[in-house]
């Protein structure tokens, strides 16, 4: 097997436990409490910087996944910067295919955590650590991680880590499964990212580099998109095949390889492959990014050729979220501006404003608040309430303007006998 560089953690159930004495900060030891409703209840998941958590919501009855800094990375402001950034980032995207990040908030001693859905199952790196994927479901499976990164692209964010490892397949009701795109912690805004570079300079390890283009290896400023359909290319190769399209002996020569060499061929590893399969993988491995596909939505028209899934749906879907992106593409200067200066405030300019900010208050059947908490939109306000569980029946969301709450916008009531959530209508 190639060497890759495991640099990230993800919220997954089957993760192997910290070594002894990873979960340094006794504020996140099993048994202890978060913010008043978080009980932790193991540790599931780990890396240089951080650490995540199986919890459970008290209220709600609910499992959440709850990641946090080690100690020593919460004292770099740099790392604490970075973490809060994927926090920003992951809740800006609303697709099904993106793991929902539900709170961020800071231990009572100042160590940052985030808390995001839980989720079981397996990522593709050991999905496909016995034999590679058939030809049709691996496209399935880079089907639905294009519908969270068209998303993603759309609204300038390039994730810049994709690999099997942040690929997660978790399990449903039903004995389905769904793919997730895991760890926007690295991830760019394209339009003008005045904190990027500094912030992905901070850890050497940061990324994956037998998954990255050659730009990304080159370290230009300029990566966008296109550096992610490169990934996919990489990601789609390993599916089929269990092995990488670039090959050597060590990671210096691998690199070199992605730098100065044509992937193997396809064919070479896996004869059932069908060639136009080969040739979209090299069109998205093409050095020159000028001749790659310029964004997923072209790239998942040509996935569908091959594949008969559900495709149509999904394709019109990735196809206009890019496509209105492209009509949108040429910002007027203040809002250049504004994204320079201060990279925060256009994150909160494009999800609508101070005045579309609102905060949504959840109560039982007998009235008793179970949480409350602030979103960008009311949609995203909805999103989460179809996350919870059966004892939340009622969401109202009002208006709020720095830090107070203004007239009520809107009322939903969950409906038992279908299990979703409705307006109610005066």
């Amino acid at each position: 097997m190639h060497p890759k560089a495991e640099t990230q953690i993800d919220p997954r159930a089957t993760s192997g436990p910290p070594e002894s004495g990873e979960v340094a900060s006794q504020e996140f030891a099993p048994g202890r409490v978060l913010a008043d409703k978080y009980v932790i209840e193991e540790p599931i998941g780990h890396g240089g910087l951080g650490v995540v958590l199986k919890a459970r919501h008290r209220q709600l009855d609910q499992h959440v996944a709850i990641k946090y800094l080690k100690p020593y990375a919460a004292a770099r402001d740099e790392v604490v910067e970075r973490f809060l950034r994927e926090a920003r980032l992951a809740a800006r995207i609303k697709s099904e295919h993106a793991v929902k990040v539900h709170d961020v908030d800071a231990s009572p001693s100042g160590v940052p955590y985030m808390v995001m859905e839980y989720l079981e199952g397996c990522d593709l790196e050991r999905a496909i650590a016995d034999s590679p994927l058939p030809v049709t479901v691996a496209i399935d499976y880079v089907m639905q991680a294009i519908e969270a990164l068209a998303e993603a692209h759309a609204a300038g964010i390039v994730h810049r880590d994709l690999k099997p490892a942040n690929l997660f397949l978790a399990s449903r009701p039903g004995s389905t499964s769904i793919v997730k795109v895991l760890d926007f912690g690295i991830s760019k805004l394209t339009s003008g990212d005045a904190g990027s570079k500094r912030v992905t300079r901070i850890d050497e390890r940061v990324g994956t580099p037998v998954y990255m283009s050659p730009e990304q290896l080159e370290a230009k400023p300029d990566v966008d998109a296109r550096a992610d359909v490169w990934s996919l290319g990489v990601v789609l190769y390993e599916l089929v095949t269990g092995t990488l399209p670039f090959d050597g002996a060590d990671l210096p020569q691998i690199c070199a390889a992605i730098l100065t060499k044509p992937p193997v061929p396809l064919a070479a590893v896996n004869d059932e492959v069908p060639p136009e399969l080969e040739t979209l993988i090299e069109r998205c491995l093409q050095k020159d990014r000028e001749s790659r596909y310029q964004n997923v939505a072209e790239l998942a028209q040509d996935l569908v050729q091959i594949w008969e899934g559900d495709s149509p749906s999904r394709v019109k879907h990735i196809s206009a979220l890019i496509a209105e992106a492209a009509r949108q593409k040429s910002a007027p200067p203040a809002a250049a501006k504004l994204v320079e200066a201060d990279p925060d405030a256009w994150l909160k300019e494009a999800a609508g404003g101070d005045e579309d900010q609102v905060v949504a208050v959840f109560t039982d059947a007998s009235g008793a608040k179970v949480d409350e908490l602030e979103f960008f939109s009311i949609d995203e306000a909805y999103d989460y309430a179809s996350t919870l569980g059966p004892n939340a029946v009622r969401c109202e969301v009002y208006d709020q303007f720095a830090g107070v709450r203004g007239k009520l916008r809107v009322t939903y009531v969950r409906k038992p006998e279908a299990d979703h959530w409705v307006p109610l209508i005066p």
